[in-house]
């Protein structure tokens, strides 16, 4: 509803086409008046009735808003009494009334109304106009429209601006053979009837509207596209715009869409621009913080492959250690063991020999348990025996163990 109020603010457009001769014209808001600043007509050719469209609509048809007319073949118009209530309700009493008002209701069919006015006897009661098109007759109207390019938002039926101050309509031009009678349809009647009716119409519309003043202007032949152009300005579109599609969508022009566009392409430019000033701004602290965080990563691993090297240096170092601190040995320790041999009986096995930095410690197996070593080897030179031990005396077999002291060389 917005959208159509912002539409028709200013300036809107009519083209009525009633199968011989298009017709257009292009008003603006002058004070509390619309001045009617443009308008054309043009004779529909039978081998292109879309350069009719085509003429007119590139004289009158450019605005914001615009709206057609005319005469759609089977199309019905009568007013019924309802109740003020939303269009959407409304259109269901619409629906209500077609078997009422309509000889035979089309099959496919599409229709617009609108309130026009007041009923004295109910306090809600309203007066409401309905006109309804087959859904083939509507398209075949549009399809010249479609041929030569020409959109437009709406489709007025020009029967839509009876109401009760003037409920008498009478269009040759939409219907040749009757015209509307206070809430009926009877004959057309004589000329004199018709031009009375069509110049009572166009003083009510002086009231409105501000005529060209041109000579080739002849106010009586655009009295559709006035007619549609009172709807529009009685706020009557405006108020319930969706109680009037009936046009196909195809010839309907979408709005913003270029709007959309451009706003989309500049929020792209802006983006940009700030991208590129952030980038000149900060682009040199952004490329100093990437390396110091990249040579901080080199570091950490770096540092991490030091520990590890060290780590295993120190394994290295420790093992190294404990090979120097270990006594070489003694270098006669071949003649030494040489000269025991010599001196253990014959009956006497070693088990084990071990040499340590000081004694010698042996395991010896013999019959006898009782065998005196310490007197045994008491003729050696250099060694005595310090300590002897026995285990499984009882036995077979004894088992000694003996340590050897060197003797000190004082003694």
């Amino acid at each position: 509803m917005f959208w159509n109020k912002l539409h028709i603010g200013r300036v809107f457009s009519v083209i009525s086409c009633d199968g011989n001769v298009v017709r257009g014209g292009k008003f603006c808001r002058k004070g509390k008046m619309w001045k009617m600043t443009g308008f054309a007509e043009a004779v529909i050719a039978p081998d292109n009735p879309a350069a009719a469209w085509k003429q007119v609509a590139r004289t009158a048809g450019l605005a914001e808003f615009r709206v057609v007319t005319g005469k759609v073949a089977g199309s019905s118009f009568f007013r019924f009494q309802s109740t003020d209530m939303p269009p959407v309700a409304q259109r269901g009493a619409v629906e209500f009334e077609l078997p009422r008002h309509l000889l035979a209701t089309p099959d496919k069919y599409t229709s617009q109304f609108c309130i026009s006015g007041k009923t004295p006897e109910t306090p809600d009661g309203v007066m409401v106009n309905v006109a309804v098109f087959p859904e083939k007759s509507m398209a075949d109207f549009t399809d010249d429209m479609r041929q030569a390019g020409v959109l437009a938002d709406r489709f007025v039926h020009p029967f839509l601006a009876v109401d009760n101050d003037l409920d008498t309509l009478i269009l040759p031009e939409i219907d040749p053979d009757f015209g509307y009678y206070g809430n009926s349809w009877m004959p057309i009647g004589s000329e004199q009837t018709v031009r009375q009716n069509n110049e009572l119409w166009l003083e009510r519309l002086k009231k409105s509207f501000i005529f060209p003043v041109k000579k080739q202007f002849s106010a009586r032949d655009y009295l559709p596209v006035l007619l549609a152009a009172e709807v529009i300005v009685s706020g009557k579109i405006g108020n319930a715009p969706d109680s009037f599609k009936v046009l196909p969508d195809q010839v309907r022009p979408v709005r913003f869409r270029g709007h959309l566009i451009i706003t989309a392409l500049l929020l792209a430019g802006v983006i940009g621009l700030l991208v590129w000033r952030f980038s000149l701004t900060y682009g040199d602290m952004i490329k100093e913080y990437r390396q110091i965080t990249a040579e901080t990563k080199r570091l950490k691993k770096k540092t991490s492959e030091l520990k590890s090297s060290i780590k295993r240096n120190s394994k290295e170092i420790k093992e190294i250690s404990r090979i120097v601190g270990t006594v070489v040995g003694e270098a006669d320790a071949v003649a030494e063991f040489a000269v025991l041999s010599e001196r253990l009986p014959g009956d006497v096995l070693v088990s084990s020999v071990r040499w340590g930095e000081k004694d010698i410690d042996v395991v010896v197996q013999c019959e006898d348990s009782n065998f005196d070593f310490d007197r045994h080897f008491r003729s050696l030179r250099y060694w005595k025996v310090t300590q002897q031990g026995r285990q499984n005396p009882d036995s077979a077999v004894a088992t000694i163990t003996l340590k050897l002291s060197p003797i000190e060389e004082g003694k």
